[in-house]
Protein backbone atom coordinates (compact mmCIF):
# COMPACT_ATOMS: atom_id res chain seq x y z
CA UNK A 1 0.00 0.00 0.00
CA UNK A 2 1.52 3.26 -1.29
CA UNK A 3 0.27 6.30 0.93
CA UNK A 4 0.96 8.98 -0.14
CA UNK A 5 2.61 10.85 3.55
CA UNK A 6 0.65 14.38 3.40
CA UNK A 7 -2.41 12.36 3.01
CA UNK A 8 -1.36 9.51 6.00
CA UNK A 9 -3.90 9.80 8.34
CA UNK A 10 -2.00 6.82 10.73
CA UNK A 11 0.10 7.53 13.99
CA UNK A 12 3.67 7.51 14.68
CA UNK A 13 2.86 5.27 17.58
CA UNK A 14 -0.19 3.45 15.97
CA UNK A 15 -3.40 2.17 18.00
CA UNK A 16 -5.21 -0.87 19.59
CA UNK A 17 -7.83 -2.55 18.97
CA UNK A 18 -9.78 -2.42 22.26
CA UNK A 19 -13.74 -3.31 22.47
CA UNK A 20 -14.66 -2.09 19.31
CA UNK A 21 -12.98 0.79 18.97
CA UNK A 22 -9.16 2.39 18.21
CA UNK A 23 -7.25 3.87 21.54
CA UNK A 24 -3.69 4.83 21.14
CA UNK A 25 -1.09 2.33 21.80
CA UNK A 26 0.68 4.32 23.95
CA UNK A 27 -2.18 5.08 26.70
CA UNK A 28 -2.15 1.41 27.11
CA UNK A 29 1.67 0.85 27.02
CA UNK A 30 2.79 3.54 29.58
CA UNK A 31 0.66 2.42 32.30
CA UNK A 32 0.91 -1.10 31.50
CA UNK A 33 5.05 -0.89 31.53
CA UNK A 34 5.29 1.27 34.13
CA UNK A 35 3.06 -1.11 36.55
CA UNK A 36 5.24 -3.95 35.76
CA UNK A 37 8.56 -1.76 36.56
CA UNK A 38 7.18 -1.29 39.84
CA UNK A 39 6.29 -4.81 40.18
CA UNK A 40 10.00 -5.45 39.31
CA UNK A 41 11.18 -3.33 41.79
CA UNK A 42 9.18 -4.63 44.47
CA UNK A 43 10.17 -8.08 42.92
CA UNK A 44 13.90 -7.16 44.32
CA UNK A 45 12.69 -6.51 47.24
CA UNK A 46 10.54 -9.57 47.92
CA UNK A 47 13.67 -11.97 47.17
CA UNK A 48 16.34 -10.21 48.59
CA UNK A 49 18.17 -8.96 45.70
CA UNK A 50 18.55 -5.33 47.11
CA UNK A 51 18.93 -4.86 50.98
CA UNK A 52 20.08 -2.88 53.51
CA UNK A 53 19.58 0.64 53.80
CA UNK A 54 19.53 1.40 50.46
CA UNK A 55 17.13 -1.31 49.28
CA UNK A 56 14.35 0.80 48.38
CA UNK A 57 16.88 3.30 46.63
CA UNK A 58 17.88 0.13 44.40
CA UNK A 59 14.40 -1.04 44.35
CA UNK A 60 13.30 2.44 42.57
CA UNK A 61 16.67 2.05 40.12
CA UNK A 62 15.57 -1.30 39.47
CA UNK A 63 12.10 0.28 38.09
CA UNK A 64 13.42 3.19 36.74
CA UNK A 65 15.58 0.97 34.12
CA UNK A 66 12.68 -1.45 32.96
CA UNK A 67 10.34 1.00 32.89
CA UNK A 68 11.53 2.31 29.25
CA UNK A 69 11.85 -1.95 28.07
CA UNK A 70 8.41 -2.51 29.50
CA UNK A 71 7.04 0.08 27.97
CA UNK A 72 8.32 -0.97 24.49
CA UNK A 73 7.22 -4.71 25.20
CA UNK A 74 4.00 -3.86 26.01
CA UNK A 75 3.34 -1.64 23.05
CA UNK A 76 5.14 -3.97 20.45
CA UNK A 77 2.58 -6.61 22.05
CA UNK A 78 -0.83 -4.54 21.03
CA UNK A 79 0.04 -2.31 18.79
CA UNK A 80 -2.08 -2.61 15.26
CA UNK A 81 0.41 -2.53 12.13
CA UNK A 82 -1.87 -1.46 10.11
CA UNK A 83 -2.56 1.70 12.24
CA UNK A 84 1.28 2.67 12.06
CA UNK A 85 2.66 5.41 9.68
CA UNK A 86 5.35 3.93 7.12
CA UNK A 87 4.96 0.65 7.79
CA UNK A 88 5.28 -2.00 4.99
CA UNK A 89 2.20 -4.05 4.74
CA UNK A 90 3.92 -7.44 4.12
CA UNK A 91 7.05 -7.22 5.82
CA UNK A 92 7.43 -11.14 5.42
CA UNK A 93 7.83 -10.50 1.30
CA UNK A 94 10.30 -7.92 1.30
CA UNK A 95 13.65 -8.41 0.45
CA UNK A 96 15.73 -8.14 3.63
CA UNK A 97 13.52 -10.67 5.22
CA UNK A 98 14.49 -13.52 2.43
CA UNK A 99 18.05 -12.60 3.33
CA UNK A 100 17.21 -13.07 6.79
CA UNK A 101 15.63 -16.37 5.88
CA UNK A 102 18.47 -17.51 4.23
CA UNK A 103 20.81 -16.46 6.69
CA UNK A 104 19.21 -17.99 9.39
CA UNK A 105 18.88 -21.58 7.58
CA UNK A 106 22.29 -21.17 6.93
CA UNK A 107 23.57 -20.08 10.42
CA UNK A 108 21.64 -23.47 11.59
CA UNK A 109 23.94 -25.86 9.57
CA UNK A 110 26.92 -23.84 10.72
CA UNK A 111 26.10 -24.11 14.10
CA UNK A 112 25.25 -28.08 14.14
CA UNK A 113 28.59 -28.44 12.28
CA UNK A 114 31.10 -26.15 14.34
CA UNK A 115 29.61 -28.06 17.73
CA UNK A 116 29.18 -31.11 16.11
CA UNK A 117 33.15 -31.18 15.52
CA UNK A 118 34.04 -29.17 18.76
CA UNK A 119 31.84 -32.32 20.58
CA UNK A 120 34.11 -34.44 18.42
CA UNK A 121 37.68 -32.57 19.68
CA UNK A 122 36.61 -32.91 23.31
CA UNK A 123 35.43 -36.24 23.45
CA UNK A 124 38.94 -37.45 21.61
CA UNK A 125 40.70 -35.12 24.07
CA UNK A 126 39.04 -36.21 26.69
CA UNK A 127 39.06 -32.42 27.99
CA UNK A 128 36.04 -31.37 30.81
CA UNK A 129 34.32 -27.97 29.83
CA UNK A 130 31.71 -26.08 31.31
CA UNK A 131 28.35 -26.47 30.09
CA UNK A 132 27.61 -22.74 30.78
CA UNK A 133 30.51 -21.60 28.92
CA UNK A 134 29.94 -24.42 25.81
CA UNK A 135 26.12 -23.18 25.38
CA UNK A 136 27.22 -19.76 25.12
CA UNK A 137 29.83 -20.48 22.86
CA UNK A 138 26.72 -22.44 20.63
CA UNK A 139 25.03 -19.38 20.99
CA UNK A 140 28.07 -16.78 19.76
CA UNK A 141 28.65 -19.13 16.58
CA UNK A 142 25.16 -19.09 15.77
CA UNK A 143 24.84 -15.49 16.24
CA UNK A 144 27.99 -14.43 14.01
CA UNK A 145 27.18 -16.84 11.19
CA UNK A 146 23.96 -15.24 10.76
CA UNK A 147 25.53 -11.95 10.91
CA UNK A 148 28.22 -12.62 8.50
CA UNK A 149 25.68 -14.69 6.24
CA UNK A 150 22.74 -11.94 6.07
CA UNK A 151 26.18 -9.03 5.17
CA UNK A 152 27.35 -11.44 2.53
CA UNK A 153 23.31 -11.92 1.05
CA UNK A 154 22.41 -8.21 1.34
CA UNK A 155 26.29 -7.35 -0.60
CA UNK A 156 24.87 -9.84 -3.02
CA UNK A 157 21.94 -8.04 -3.57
Amino acid sequence: MNVDPKSDTRTRWGRIRFFGGRVPAMSVAIPAGLALAVGVGALTLLTGVSRGDEALLIAGVFSIIMSWGLIGLIWALLVDRSTLRGVIDKPDESIESKWLDAAMSGAFSDTVMLTGFALAALAISGFEFDAMWALIGVIVIAFFSAFVRYLMAKKRG
